[in-house]
């Protein structure tokens, strides 16, 4: 499963679109993927802020 989450964060970077993830825990975040690392994703968070997700917490994927 984390393969195939990578694989589409790893889509969104390359074509710049926006996405949206969802969490186990229920967070969503909005915004543009800024880089994916081995078990991290970079995401722009409100133009300023950028936070770090682990991959292996991410539930769910879509381009926004």
């Amino acid at each position: 499963m984390i393969s195939t989450i990578r694989s589409i964060l790893l889509c969104a970077k390359l074509s710049q679109q926006f996405v949206a993830i969802l969490t186990e825990e229920g967070k969503k975040w909005n915004g543009k993927i800024e880089k994916v690392e081995e078990q991290f994703v970079q995401l722009r968070y409100d133009d300023s802020m950028l936070i770090h997700v682990p991959i292996c917490m991410i539930e769910e994927v879509t381009m926004a």
